[in-house]
């Protein structure tokens, strides 16, 4: 086995989505860089840290006040597709990255951006048209392939690894959008080869897919569990195992190369957690681990290479459920290893 992406100190601790609920960045700061794998938080509260707006604000010609709205100019286009150097959003569309960046050295902190796809598919012209193209495609690769650098050579000032997650909801429509002929030029091999290339060679690479992971594939190839080890994020809230047995054997080879698994068993809503926190989490751990096995995925290399995480950002939770969430880190490593044990 390679080795682990997910090594023996990061193991079953709490791997933080982006996005937080809450008023201001005080609170936040305090319980997040608390964590075993501290991480830069979004507030999409504040209109600056939507995870659009963020970083299209950086193409000139987008609309600030209004919808996601791009008037592209060919000078423009070729301004960020040309030029190479690292590209960074601004404290105020990023406030938590610069102060993780100045605060105390980690041995490692993780940050995130938008993914290529998801930026084309949420991105409108001003006529309103998609932005799904492989001209556009390649704008938003650049310009993300940009801020990756910028942001890794940021924080590896002083944290000593850094894990860059690519979040990208819209990944299964922009593959609708073209298997239905509808994106001049662009190939969806394409679209997932050229996100992998968006990560620095220095970083941990990971992944979040908050739609539904088991149905994510495209001819022979599942875009999670082949190419490149990185760790991925999947909900097991809503979209628990089975998966049919060739994902399975996928699963496993992943692992096996040292992969890592983000479980996102913990509810991300209030609602979600009748029956307290830690039971929930527990339970819900359970029936994932459960549900892996059942299908053929070894459990045992699930555990040796899982983080514990939400199922998707936790905006949507009260702010003191968000820092009970995070206060769980310390105890999650303990409760991944008993749940793994009974099976």
């Amino acid at each position: 086995m390679q080795t682990r992406l997910i090594d023996d100190p990061l193991r079953g601790h709490f791997l933080g989505v982006g996005s937080v609920s809450g008023p201001d960045h005080e609170t936040p700061f305090r319980y997040v860089t608390s964590l075993k794998v501290p991480y830069c938080y979004q507030l999409p509260s504040l209109r600056e840290e939507d995870m659009i707006r963020q970083f299209a604000y950086l193409v000139e010609g987008f609309e600030r006040d209004g919808d996601y709205i791009l008037d592209l100019d060919m000078a423009t286009y070729q301004e960020i597709v040309l030029d190479s150097d690292a590209l960074l959003p601004d404290e105020q569309h990023a406030h938590s990255l610069y102060r993780m960046a100045r605060g105390e050295h980690k041995s490692v902190c993780k940050t995130q951006q938008t993914a290529p796809a998801t930026m084309c598919f949420s991105i409108r012209s001003p006529s309103g048209k998609t932005m799904v193209s492989a001209d556009m495609f390649r704008l938003f690769t650049s310009l993300m392939t940009r801020v990756a650098r910028g942001q890794a050579e940021l924080l590896e000032q002083n944290s000593e690894s850094v894990i860059l997650c690519q979040d990208d909801p819209a990944l299964g429509f922009v593959q609708e959008i073209i298997l239905k002929g509808e994106a001049p030029g662009l190939t969806f091999d394409s679209v997932l080869d050229e996100t992998e290339n968006v990560y620095p060679p220095s970083v941990i690479p990971a992944y979040h897919y908050c739609s539904d992971w088991r149905a994510l594939k495209h001819k022979s190839r599942y875009p999670l569990w082949d190419g490149r080890r990185k760790i991925v994020h999947v909900d097991l809230v809503r979209y628990l195992p089975p998966v049919d047995e060739e994902q399975s054997e996928r699963i496993n080879s992943f692992l096996q190369e040292g992969g890592g698994i983000a479980l996102g068993v913990i509810p991300n809503t209030d609602e979600g957690f009748r029956n307290g926190v830690v039971p929930t989490v527990k339970q819900n751990l359970r029936i994932a681990l459960k549900g892996f096995r059942n299908c053929g995925v070894d459990t045992s290399l699930v555990a040796e290479n899982a983080m514990v995480s939400t199922q998707c950002g936790l905006v949507h939770a009260s702010a003191p459920l968000v820092e009970k969430i995070h206060s769980l880190d310390e105890s999650l490593p303990s409760i991944l290893e008993k749940e793994a044990s009974r099976l």
